[in-house]
């Protein structure tokens, strides 16, 4: 039996008619809501709820193509790449392959002195939780603008150098601050572990196991054809530049809400041979109360962060979510879950626009009370 057909039985189809009707009024009329509020050009909302899910898009795949975006239009997932990461590190973990407290200093290339905060190293649990005191991104000074790619700048050897250079600013475990440069160090270390490329790393554990034929870090010429093309912050058509292999862990991956449908569903179902893994990523690891700071994160009615997840309490009829956000490439971004209710949101909107983000999270936040509404906190 191939991988592909393996996954579609333990996990069902990626879509599937709603046989629920509370849940496809929700989504249709949530979506409608989300798609008119944005101003972009095109949005695609994908729900899971127990064993039924339904993806639904809106407006256009690109200003003026007229096409309708669906479950097979390529997206780019921007900052959600960051918890396919952490999949990966707890993957490994279950395994035995590395620690969560192991030290990156293990896992950095020969001659590669890994500075610390006075006597204190910084673990991989410090950067999956952006607690390692680093800053949110390093660029390598000495490129320009080359092709016009604002990418180039971050370059692995780089990242190496400066950490060789800089001591982080805090104590591990002491301040959050969101690190992009952190997560780009998690992906090496976990390709080091791993003895090969992080995308082939992502291919192996994730990808194949779980079938998600159009989630990548390099598009095919066909892929290409289907990839949506949003706005930039200035509106302004986003020209989609690639990242570089440092930034994969951070940002790099591209899927589609068809591929989002069964990976949410992994997370919220999985199976004997993921139950410790997932374990780990939905877990507390990093309460809020108690951090001197926390810079770049979602703090407002949050409690902490697990491995790359932001994790809210059930409040205001809003049950438990663990939840990640991200932005690149002319599109924005949103996951949620609830393990515990079976319930998982996506949406992904084609505009780079913080404000209109604002509206996302929060008409998402509000679905997922209509859906799996908890009680009093």
């Amino acid at each position: 039996m191939g991988v592909a057909m393996l996954a579609m039985l333990i996990y069902g189809p990626a879509r599937a008619p709603a046989e629920d009707l509370a849940l496809q009024d929700a989504v249709t009329m949530t979506g409608t809501a989300m798609f008119l509020n944005s101003s972009a050009p095109g949005l695609i909302l994908a729900v899971v709820h127990g064993d039924d899910s339904v993806v639904q898009g809106y407006g256009e795949t690109a200003p003026g193509s007229k096409v309708e975006p669906d479950g097979r239009s390529i997206i780019r997932l921007g900052s959600i790449s960051k918890v396919f990461a952490t999949d990966l590190l707890a993957t490994l973990a279950a395994e035995g392959r590395v620690g969560l407290t192991d030290p990156l200093s293990r896992y950095a290339p020969a001659g590669v002195t890994v500075r610390s905060f006075g006597n204190q190293p910084f673990s991989l649990l410090d950067l999956a939780s952006h607690a390692a005191g680093l800053p949110r991104e390093v660029r390598n000074p000495s490129v320009k603008g080359g092709d016009g790619n604002p990418f180039l700048a971050f370059r692995a050897d780089y990242y190496w150098k400066w950490i060789s250079e800089h001591p982080p600013a805090y104590a591990p475990g002491t301040t959050a601050m969101y690190s992009n440069y952190g997560y780009g160090l998690l992906g090496e270390a976990l390709s080091k572990a791993a003895g090969k490329p992080y995308r082939d790393l992502l291919q192996e554990q994730l990808i194949a196991p779980l079938a998600l034929t159009d989630t990548t870090t390099r598009l095919s010429d066909e892929q290409k054809m289907r990839l949506m093309v949003g706005l930039d912050p200035f509106n302004q058509p986003d020209p989609n530049w690639e990242v570089p292999d440092i930034m994969l862990a951070s940002a790099g991956v591209y899927s589609t809400a068809n591929d989002v449908v069964r990976w949410m569903r992994w997370h919220l179902n999985g199976d004997d041979k993921s139950a410790t893994a997932l374990s780990l990523v939905h877990a507390l690891w990093r309460p809020h109360d108690g951090l001197q700071r926390v810079v770049g994160a979602e703090v407002t009615g949050s409690i902490g962060m697990g491995l790359g997840w932001i994790i809210s309490p059930p409040k205001d009829g809003v049950p438990l979510l663990l939840g990640k956000s991200g932005g690149i490439g002319g599109f924005m971004t949103y996951v949620v879950l609830s393990p515990n209710r079976k319930l998982g949101i996506f949406v992904v909107a084609s505009r780079v626009n913080f404000a209109m983000f604002e509206g996302l999270r929060t008409a998402v936040r509000e679905l997922a009370a209509e859906l799996a509404p908890a009680g009093p906190s």
